[in-house]
């Protein structure tokens, strides 16, 4: 249950999206931030060159590491319709970011993720290895990810924003958000 209730009515970017996320009645509290924050995230789903599959498991891994319930739910059905297998979202949950599961790109991109949600930073050897698996471009957009998610973990942890059980309903952003529904 919501810490603070929602607002009575959410503000007008929520429209944007296929469904009034809890996450954004509740930044509707604070109407100047909810439309940049959801065309930040629209940005993230729709315009990112990284490959959906790596961003899915990027999420997961942010999930995971900030413990948002919220985001594990909302984007489990995403990720596993992006390719995501069952053994890698079992290892991102175990919070591991190596093994047999991973690809060298993808074993980056999750060290990454828990590197920064833990000490807001990346080792040199974390950041060697992206640059070595991604462009510039991508290793910008990867952290970008990071941090738009970590940013609404701390929403939803902070004020217990209530689960959304409609994941199912954004499966077109396994595509990018450019067959199906968009958010």
């Amino acid at each position: 249950m919501a810490r603070i209730p929602y607002p009575e009515r959410p503000a007008d970017a929520v429209a944007k999206l296929p469904v009034p996320l809890n996450a954004f009645r509740m930044l509707s509290h604070a109407p100047p931030l909810t439309g940049p924050a959801i065309d930040l995230g629209l940005a993230v789903l729709g315009a990112s060159t990284l490959p959906v599959r790596l961003r899915e498991l990027v999420i997961m891994a942010v999930a995971a590491g900030t413990g948002c319930a919220y985001e594990a739910v909302q984007h489990r059905p995403i990720a596993l319709a992006a390719g995501v297998t069952p053994e890698q979202l079992t290892a991102v949950e175990e919070r591991r970011a190596s093994g047999p599961q991973f690809d060298a790109a993808e074993s980056a991109a999750v060290t990454a993720v828990y590197e920064l949600v833990s000490r807001h930073t990346l080792a040199e050897d974390t950041l060697g290895a992206l640059r070595a698996a991604f462009t510039d471009r991508q290793v910008v957009e990867l952290t970008t990810t990071v941090g738009y998610y970590v940013m609404l973990a701390g929403l939803m942890n902070g004020l217990g924003v209530d689960v959304d059980p409609s994941g199912e309903r954004f499966l077109g952003l396994a595509d990018g958000g450019k067959k199906g529904e968009g958010a």
